[in-house]
């Protein structure tokens, strides 16, 4: 009884537990460390300027951001910031000591002027805590004083009460004091306007919501005045909430929400008209729950905290049910059954109620859908298939772990898609009753889609898919077409779906159809637009689209409606590649999330969407590679600087916009607000850029026109040089050129004459060797005429000699044969051949003698006639001797001559002299 009653103990404390989580969907939050934007964790103010751009009293300074990027701004005496408050161009803040005003210079950054100076009474020890505008004067706030600054002078006024808070309403000025009571200011004095009777507590923040001035208190809760009477404002559970997590600041957004900022609970979400709460706290989005500011520009509420900034958009079409506690676990599926809502998650199935999140009973595991037939819930689990009754799981079949359920068309009859692949089921009264299918075993089947009552597609997990008929009548699948591999499927994966009709295929970031004529894939043309997009839900011809690759989602019909949403929360998120859209009705969709889920107006989404305005983007700075240029233009960049610029843009009023330009020498993309050119060369240049949102892209774009000057060697100076320079080479180019031109003249005019002279002297060498030619064939005719002459002398000689004995006349023969002799003899025949043999073979004589010294007249005379090439005989009468003499002369010579045997004589002399 002992363990049973601390069991039952625990048991109600668990739901208790639950029971205070109340689940609520809540707008995004995007929040902001104190390392994002670099300083001190405190923010004790906030305000934004005319563009949306926000300014936070910080420990440690000023912070400005512009959407895109964050800056620090620190007093000059480096004290922490209490207060702030934009007017025009101004910004004021208010510290320790000190207060003034920063404005913005011609570079985008923010100097400070101080207004400490001008007051002309002592402030010792004062902080300013609070700053607005009150009939055209600036207005301070300290715990003792008011400081009214008209632009000229400050006036100091003092009341006698501790000024706990300060409030415009219709041009007057009220504050509350420490005690409960509420003064006007009027004609520079302080009178009470209202004294609380119903609680004296301290009123820390004044407010205004529908013509009644709220007064709130730091643990009693809020009061309104109506009439001169206060009254307590708010439900019971609002006051119940404020007693134990103290209220800070008020902010009121419409007729229904008023935000109020606490202590220890972060921000609640209060309707005056309904009495509806809903708490934003440290669990469940907030990096904080103490929060130190609230202030409200256009769509957003920004949230100062004791560590960080924080920004919700309590008015966005998506907002959030998250389970930080780790008890949901990421969502697969979502089913609305008999009322209430019920989660399928990789933990198990839970029923959430405004109450908190419920776990269900014996379910946990992985859920992967939930299937709704008429008015039961069936559970696809990773344990079987399981039925919903009175909130406890009843099982169908734990054989094998259950993907999906899938309606046999025309009948009433329901194929289980499971890890063992295909079974059938038919609904009945008490359930689902399981009939045998034949060859609906085998590999797992997660997903299956009917072309008509007779075939259907199945889907493998992992690798896949098939085609197959269903033989109802046999209760038979036949006919298995594999698609486990094709040449038009990249990936293993494949999701298949019907769209419009047609059986769809994903697959690696494509889209494909079943061409029932061709019996194959081909591609998808109308779906070609969502190439890297996966369908998500296509309920009534509305369909859902998830950018695998990237961010975003699509919805569209189509035909005239297509949204597209870049939502980060969502992004970070959503569970990637298990994305899940379900349709509660015609304008709210449920999201699966990882430790929650998203809830989708699809009527105000197209509403924001019809009405929304994006301005012109803001150029918040322009740096080159060393230098910040003005902002104020014009923009002439030094070519040297022109390596790196870099552009800051910004969009305050937006919430996450991107920003798409074009450069105009063809450069064009999306940046998140820095944009940057490298080694852009010299000119005129126009940049444009439009802000973007949820793919909606803004009207007007922000212009830019900049100039990138010319280097120093492109300069008109340099130009004019280089020019006078190309002038001065044509010249000099010139100049050498008619110099090479005579030269080169000159040397063919020498040319042509030595070539006329080589040609004459050719002429005359040919000249002379026909004429040596000549004289040499006359020499040779004359020399065989004379040694034919002789020969015949020689002949009549002998036969002379050979009659003389006979003749009676021996002293006339002896007379003939003398002349003959003198005939054969004459020297004048010898100088005539020789004059002519010099003629043709000059210094011949010369050099044989140089070579051969002892050579006799008779030698040279032989070697004469052997360099004519003349035979023995032929020789022997020009010499008067006989053959035999002439070869003995011959031996001789050689003798003289050093010529070794089988040597020619001849052609020794002819070859060599």
């Amino acid at each position: 009884m002992k363990q049973l009653h601390k069991f039952a103990l625990l048991l109600a404390l668990v739901l208790l537990n639950n029971a205070g989580f109340a689940q609520n969907f809540l707008p995004p939050v995007t929040n902001y460390s104190s390392k994002t934007y670099n300083a001190a964790s405190q923010n004790w103010g906030l305000s934004t300027d005319d563009n949306g751009t926000l300014y936070a009293a910080n420990n440690e300074g000023l912070l400005r951001f512009d959407g895109q990027r964050w800056e620090v701004f620190t007093l000059p005496n480096k004290t922490a910031i209490r207060s702030v408050f934009c007017v025009n161009d101004r910004i004021y803040t208010g510290s320790y000591e000190e207060f003034g005003y920063w404005t913005e210079d011609a570079y985008g950054s923010l100097q400070y002027t101080s207004l400490s100076n001008l007051i002309t009474t002592s402030f010792a020890n004062e902080e300013f805590w609070q700053i607005t505008l009150w009939q055209g004067a600036v207005v301070f706030r300290s715990f003792g004083n008011l400081y009214l600054y008209n632009g000229n002078s400050i006036t100091t006024h003092k009341p006698k009460t501790i000024i706990t808070a300060l409030h415009i309403e219709e041009n007057r000025l009220f504050i509350g004091s420490n005690y409960g009571e509420i003064f006007e200011f009027t004609d520079d004095t302080f009178s009470s306007f209202a004294e609380n009777t119903l609680n004296e507590s301290s009123i820390i923040e004044l407010s205004t919501y529908e013509e009644a001035l709220l007064a709130g208190t730091r643990r009693q809760g809020i009061f309104a005045l109506q009439n001169g009477t206060f009254t307590s404002w708010g439900t019971p559970e609002l006051k119940a909430f404020l007693e134990v997590n103290e209220l800070n600041k008020i902010q009121p957004v419409s007729e229904e929400l008023v935000i109020i900022g606490t202590v220890k609970g972060g921000i609640l979400y209060y309707n005056p008209k309904t009495g509806s709460l809903k708490n934003h706290f440290r669990q469940n989005g907030l990096q904080n729950n103490t929060v130190l500011s609230l202030h409200r520009d256009e769509q957003k509420v920004w949230i100062g905290l004791d560590n960080g900034i924080d920004v919700v958009l309590p008015d966005t079409p998506i907002q959030y049910l998250l389970d930080n506690t780790g008890q949901l676990g990421a969502v697969y599926d979502l089913a609305t059954f008999k009322g209430s809502l019920y989660a399928g998650s990789n933990t198990g199935l839970h029923k959430v109620t405004q109450e908190g999140i419920f776990f269900i009973p014996g379910s946990q595991g992985q859920v992967w859908s939930l299937t709704k037939v008429e008015d039961r819930l069936f559970v696809n689990h990773n344990l079987g298939l399981f039925e919903l009754k009175n909130d406890a799981l009843t099982l169908i079949s734990g054989i094998s772990g259950s993907y999906s359920l899938t309606a046999i068309p025309q009948t009433n009859s329901f194929f289980n898609n499971t890890y063992n692949g295909i079974k059938q089921y038919d609904l009945q009264a008490n359930g689902l009753s399981n009939q045998a299918l034949f060859d609906g075993g085998g590999a797992p089947v997660e997903n299956v889609i009917f072309e008509d009552q007779n075939y259907f597609w199945a889907s493998h997990p992992y690798k896949g898919f098939y085609r197959a008929q269903l033989n109802l009548n046999e209760q038979r699948i036949e006919t298995k077409e594999q698609y486990t591999e094709h040449e038009a499927l990249a990936a293993y994966k494949t999701e298949i779906h019907k769209v419009e009709g047609e059986i769809a295929f994903y697959n690696a970031g494509s889209w494909y159809r079943y061409n029932s004529i061709s019996d194959d894939l081909e591609e998808f043309t109308d779906l070609k637009p969502y190439t890297s997009y996966a369908l998500l839900s296509n309920q009534d011809n509305s369909y859902w689209f998830k950018n695998r690759n990237g961010n975003g989602l699509i919805y569209t019909d189509f035909k005239s409606d297509s949204i597209f949403i870049d939502e980060p929360l969502l992004e970070a998120r959503i569970i990637k590649n298990y994305e899940k859209i379900i349709k509660r009705n015609d304008s709210i969709f449920y999201i699966t999330l990882n430790e929650g889920f998203a809830k989708l107006n699809l009527s105000q989404l197209q509403r924001n969407n019809t009405v929304l305005e994006l301005s012109q983007p803001l150029l918040n700075g322009f740096t080159t590679k060393q230098e910040s240029l003005a902002l104020s233009g014009p923009f002439e960049i030094p070519y040297k600087e022109a390596a790196q610029i870099e552009l800051a843009i910004a969009a305050p009023q937006l919430h996450n916009p991107k920003f798409y330009y074009t450069l105009s020498n063809g450069l064009k993309g999306q940046s998140d607000g820095s944009l940057s050119f490298q080694n852009l060369q010299a000119g005129n240049y126009t940049l444009k850029i439009w802000p973007e949102l949820d793919g909606t892209r803004g009207e007007q774009p922000l212009v830019v026109s900049f100039l990138i000057k010319r280097p120093w060697f492109l300069s008109n100076l340099m130009i004019v040089i280089y020019v006078l320079l190309l002038f001065g080479v044509v010249f000099i180019v010139a100049f050498i050129n008619k110099r090479k031109l005579n030269k080169h003249r000159k040397e063919l005019e020498e040319r042509l004459i030595k070539e006329q002279e080589r040609k004459n002297q050719i002429a005359e060498r040919n000249s002379l060797l026909e004429e040596i030619n000549t004289k040499r064939k006359e020499l040779a005719n004359t020399t065989y005429l004379a040694a034919k002459r002789n020969s015949s002398l020689i002949d009549i000689k002998n036969d002379l000699e050979a009659v003389k004995d006979k003749s009676d006349n021996q002293k006339k023969v002896n007379s003939i044969q003398n002349k003959i002799n003198h005939i054969i003899d004459a020297k004048d025949n010898w100088k005539v051949f020789e004059t002519t043999f010099k003629e043709i073979n000059n210094d011949f004589f010369q050099q044989l003698l140089e070579d051969h010294p002892t050579l006799s007249s008779k030698d040279l005379k032989l070697c004469a006639y052997l360099k004519m090439n003349l035979s023995t005989k032929e020789i022997a009468p020009l010499m008067a001797i006989s053959v035999r003499g002439v070869e003995i002369h011959r031996y001789r010579l050689r003798k003289k001559l050093d010529l070794k045997s089988g040597k020619n004589l001849s052609k020794y002399l002819i070859k060599n002299y």
